[in-house]
């Protein structure tokens, strides 16, 4: 896995806006994104909050993202269906620069499936090439990348190549990331500003355009 620090790639700048370290972490200044109600249940996110008239307030876990536009008197709502939240924190952010709040919703309950001691071996010639632990520093934007060799990503794809699928089979991204999403066409990556210090322990499963898997285990220190 590739540390690169102060990456942002063009689309999760287009989904969502990443401040500093947020208000669990450290005391939110004036201006900073704030919420009173924070609730999921049965899927359903339910936010209600505050900050600068005008600006979007993106809420998003590590694989699902939601938001909703405040209004004239500084106050928003979100609410969305199908939301999800593995580990039952929430980073609030807007579209300027003011800092992010990470939250913990009521009525959730974790899902985070145990990380395996030892993951599921390949089924074909694509693999997930293994890396040592990585260090982050919470509150600083981020991105890590995970590499492949031996994967198909033309086998019925017509003239265009399709890039391997990724996904989380179990444990958890750091708070505050997301991902993983393809990066060209055999890697892949999470990114953001992780906001919670601890140790993340994740397994990651690739898929390539032949259906072949393989699944590997990564660590991420948050300091």
């Amino acid at each position: 896995m590739r540390l690169t620090s102060g990456v942002r790639t063009a689309a999760l700048a287009a989904a969502v806006s990443l401040g500093v370290l947020g208000q669990m972490c450290l005391a939110a200044p004036a201006g900073a994104v704030t919420s009173s109600v924070n609730e999921l249940k049965n899927g359903r996110l339910h936010v209600i909050g505050h900050s600068v008239p005008g600006r979007f307030v993106t809420a998003t876990s590590t694989t699902s993202v939601a938001g909703g536009r405040v209004d004239l008197n500084g106050a928003f709502e979100i609410r969305a269906d199908g939301f999800t939240a593995p580990d039952c924190k929430l980073t609030l952010s807007d579209s300027g620069a003011t800092p992010t709040a990470t939250v913990t919703l009521t009525g959730c309950t974790p899902s985070v499936i145990p990380v395996p001691t030892t993951p599921a071996p390949p089924t074909g010639s694509c693999v997930i090439t293994p890396e040592p632990p990585v260090a982050l520093a919470a509150g600083t934007s981020t991105a890590s990348f995970f590499e492949t060799t031996g994967c198909n990503t033309t086998f019925n794809s017509g003239a265009t190549p399709t890039p391997v699928q990724w996904k989380v089979v179990a444990g958890s991204i750091p708070t505050g990331m997301t991902g993983p999403v393809s990066q060209g066409l055999t890697a892949g990556g999470i990114m953001g500003t992780p906001s919670i210090p601890g140790t993340y322990r994740f397994t990651l499963q690739v898929t390539d355009q032949l259906g072949a898997t393989d699944q590997e285990n990564f660590t991420v220190d948050v300091s």
